[in-house]
């Protein structure tokens, strides 16, 4: 387990250094983050690098026993290099340039940005490649922003587009730009999406200027860790996420690191904590393998306003919540809050009188002694789940072009369902389509657009050989150039739900539309943002409308369909959380999966094992500042205490259990 902390030494008078070192060890920190926004100590004119302080900083954590993984500094290009070259500054989408005074102010497509970019990853490649001391690299920091839409993005998409369509013929036939005269007759009069930003662009230029911008975020990044490769050895190259930004595809860019992670700011989530567990299993899905938080909260945030301190106990909750969901390195942010700058106000784990009687440090040292008792236990332990969530960004990408016209919310969508399961103390899953489903027993698919051959088998292959598959209201609707299909929807996959969507409506506020109970109970549930109005061919109903314009015709609003060895479950409608909770125990009947422990209203439940499947480790973890409970079936080991558990079990207000079980029974 990796446990350690984001440290800034360029910021603090070099006679701290070894004090801070001293306390990170004290902490029991084993690993820390630098120099990832130092491009202006490193290379402080055009040509004059300086790495003596850097080594310094090394030498003094290393004789601390930490271990080091230094970040490329490019997220904030210095101002020697914005003065002489203006034009990698990024345009966004009101065509104002980007300008220095903040960060992230680049343009990913800039050639001269992209060679600057390879020099300085270059230098500390050679310099540190081989280093001992440096385990890892982080390439730049959150990629995804800003978007772009400068002249060399419009003359680099409308290159993406020759290569992609050959041909105007090609594109025009493919885009449907017959519409409102938008043929063209030359490459260059292709807009920018933000060309005409009152309304909204073609659905096909849209999305496909979507996909432009993601490969060339991942080709960026993939600049970086090519540029790495050349020069280290045995060290391993990461990148930190943020998994819910939508500006690339973070399953694409995983596929060239070693270790995909992420930086995680509950504070402003901590009424709906299934998002933030949510976020460590889609950051965990990304190369289906344990993940690092590069940066975890400990403190309070600079944001529009700042956030509450997180309260007594919250800093070690999270902490453990990360754990349970995967994480294998946790790395908090930051060190020491900053007296200047943008961020003097984001806290730390000390305060910025660097004085230890800090709370923050004085847990953060209570949770680095627990995982050190326990680290033997953690390594080599994953999370396994047969219940898999599927997740595309190309599939957001598609439901934002109607973001002026649709009630509907890609994300919200995905999360209901997590929820559902999250709440039912169940395992779960990310998957990407590309992603194998065959040792899934659960997929749930929802707002799945667009579909092409390849996923039409794909899904098709998965239900008949057994699984259970649960599809959702505008699915099917689209091909993958974001055109609508000329079929009955639910499209290509109509046979596979044995279903025909007659009609649909996104429901306005005053529109009442309700479902009856599954399978006859009189349970009814009110319908939020969309209704399809499904009639039946090959499938069952085990839900209809029984108020409003769907229930008027006798339409279906849950189906199931019995095709080759498993079934497949359309959902036409969002609703009420019920819903999606009542959905997951008719599943779970179905499937015959069970909860890992029931546990009061607040207790999130996971848990982690071995490849082999010989030890599990359960977490129980309480979101509430009051006490709550967790039941145990047989006796289990609390390995932060030592005490065998069982029977119900009370758990302290944000208090944490990981419980240990065995085949051995060990």
């Amino acid at each position: 387990m990796h446990f350690g902390v984001d440290y800034y030494p360029e910021h603090w008078p070099k006679d701290r250094w070894k004090k801070d070192a001293k306390m990170m060890k004290e902490a029991r920190f084993n690993t820390v983050r630098l120099a990832e926004f130092a491009w202006s100590k490193l290379e402080r004119t055009e040509g004059e690098f300086d790495f003596s302080w850097l080594d310094e900083a090394i030498d003094l954590l290393a004789q601390q026993g930490l271990e080091i993984v230094l970040g490329t500094p490019t997220a904030a290009p210095p101002p020697w290099l914005t003065e002489k070259h203006p034009e990698v500054l990024p345009v966004n989408r009101d065509k104002e340039i980007v300008k220095p005074g903040h960060r992230k102010h680049y343009c990913v497509n800039s050639k001269i940005y992209r060679d600057y970019t390879r020099r300085i990853v270059s230098k500390l490649a050679d310099k540190y490649g081989e280093d001992q001391r440096v385990i890892g690299w982080q390439t730049d920091n959150e990629l995804g922003h800003p978007i772009c839409y400068c002249d060399e993005c419009r003359e680099k998409f409308h290159s993406w587009l020759r290569e992609k369509y050959d041909s105007l013929e090609g594109l025009n036939r493919s885009w449907g730009t017959a519409f409102w005269s938008h043929e063209y007759t030359d490459w260059g009069q292709i807009p920018l999406p933000n060309d005409n930003p009152r309304l909204g662009p073609n659905p096909s230029l849209h999305l496909d200027y979507k996909r432009f911008f993601s490969s060339s975020t991942i080709e960026y990044n993939r600049l970086q860790v090519e540029a790495l490769e050349e020069g280290i050895g045995s060290q391993w190259i990461c990148h930190n996420f943020m998994p819910h930004f939508p500006g690339f595809d973070h399953f694409e860019m995983a596929k060239d690191l070693d270790l995909a992670t992420w930086d995680h700011y509950p504070t402003e989530l901590r009424n709906s904590y299934y998002r933030v567990s949510a976020g460590h299993d889609l950051t965990y899905g990304f190369k289906d393998q344990p993940f690092w938080v590069m940066e975890e909260q400990c403190s309070y945030l600079t944001r529009e306003e700042l956030t509450p301190q997180p309260r007594p106990g919250e800093t070690r909750m999270w902490t453990y919540q990360s754990i349970a969901h995967g994480a294998s390195g946790i790395i908090y942010f930051r060190w020491r809050p900053c007296r200047f700058g943008d961020e003097q106000f984001h806290g730390g784990v000390l305060r910025h009188d660097g004085s230890r009687e800090s709370p923050a440090y004085q847990e953060v040292k209570k949770v680095g002694k627990e995982l050190e008792e326990m680290e033997a236990a953690i390594d080599g332990t994953e999370v396994n789940s047969n219940v898999g969530l599927l997740f595309s960004f190309e599939q957001n990408w598609s439901m934002e072009t109607y973001r002026f016209h649709s009630p509907l919310d890609y994300m919200e969508e995905i999360m209901s369902y997590y929820r559902a399961l999250f709440d039912a103390n169940i395992n779960v899953k990310f998957v990407s389509p590309e992603q194998n489903f065959e040792d899934l027993t659960l997929l749930i698919a929802p707002v799945l657009p667009m579909v092409n051959g390849p996923l039409e088998e794909k899904l098709k292959d998965y239900v008949k050989g057994g699984g259970r598959l649960v599809g959702t209201f505008r699915s099917g609707i689209k091909n993958y150039e974001n055109v609508i299909t000329d079929m009955t929807f639910p499209g290509r996959l109509s046979d596979l739900f044995g279903i025909e969507v007659q009609d649909f409506s996104p429901l306005q506020e005053n529109q009442k539309v309700r479902l009856s109970g599954f399978n006859g109970s009189e349970r009814e549930y009110e319908a939020s943002s969309w209704v399809d109005c499904i009639e039946t061919n090959q499938a069952k109903t085990i839900a209809s409308y029984s108020q409003g314009w769907p229930a008027d015709q006798g339409y279906s609003g849950v189906t199931v369909n019995e095709y080759g060895d498993g079934r497949a479950y359309y959902v036409g409608l969002s609703g009420e959380a019920d819903l999606y909770h009542d959905l997951i125990e008719i599943l779970m009947s179905d499937t015959r999966l069970e909860p890992i422990l029931e546990s009061d209203v607040n207790v999130e439940v996971t848990t982690r094992s071995d490849p082999g499947g010989n030890v599990k480790l359960t977490f129980a973890i309480n979101h509430s500042s009051r006490k709550k409970s967790v039941r145990l079936d047989e006796e289990l080991r609390d390995l932060i205490t030592g005490e065998t558990k069982s029977g119900e079990v009370e758990l302290e207000p944000f208090g944490v259990l990981v419980l240990r079980r065995s085949k051995a029974g060990g």
